[in-house]
């Protein structure tokens, strides 16, 4: 081992690996995505959804200098159609990491977003934002859905991550 640091990839697997399982456990449990949720205002669980891959998306498209979608333009119809904004995020995020550098890492952007107005980050931040904002979103919404009577059968722990060795 050469750092002791996690990267960025470790991080997104981890995320890759935490959202397949979620998708597997939404389609066997549809009433879920129904469940009353106000975090972020989101109404519902498929809100809360939308607000966690929007996120991912919008601020993909940050990093990789392209023009971001606008939050009301993400659909909510279905999990399908979220996991898709998500996938696309996803290889957003790897195309940047494959093509970043240590400058393009610390190069400091502006960014518009919905709720806290105009903030400046380094790109290496924001990809970490990025990731840790799903993190605390899907341990939320695991609170959430045992307190509803939904129960779940992985550990969601980063130690249990697939992405570690």
């Amino acid at each position: 081992m050469t750092s002791a640091a996690i990267t960025l990839e470790e991080l997104l697997v981890d995320n890759e690996v935490s959202t397949r399982k979620w998708q597997a456990w939404f389609a066997n449990n549809p009433a879920a995505l129904d469940v009353p949720c106000a975090i972020y205002n989101s109404g519902s669980v498929l809100g809360l959804l939308k607000h966690i891959f929007a996120v991912e998306l919008r601020h993909s498209q940050r990093l990789n200098g392209e023009e971001v979608t606008a939050y009301d333009a993400i659909p909510v119809g279905s999990l399908d159609d979220l996991i898709a904004v998500h996938s696309q995020a996803t290889q957003n995020l790897r195309r940047f990491l494959a093509s970043a550098n240590d400058a393009a890492l610390l190069e400091v952007i502006a960014l518009q977003t919905v709720s806290a107005g105009t903030l400046y980050a380094s790109r290496r931040k924001l990809f970490a934002h990025i990731l840790l904002h799903s993190m605390r979103h899907w341990a939320q919404l695991s609170s959430l859905l045992r307190e509803a009577g939904y129960t779940t059968d992985w550990p969601k722990d980063f130690l249990f991550s697939e992405a570690m060795e």
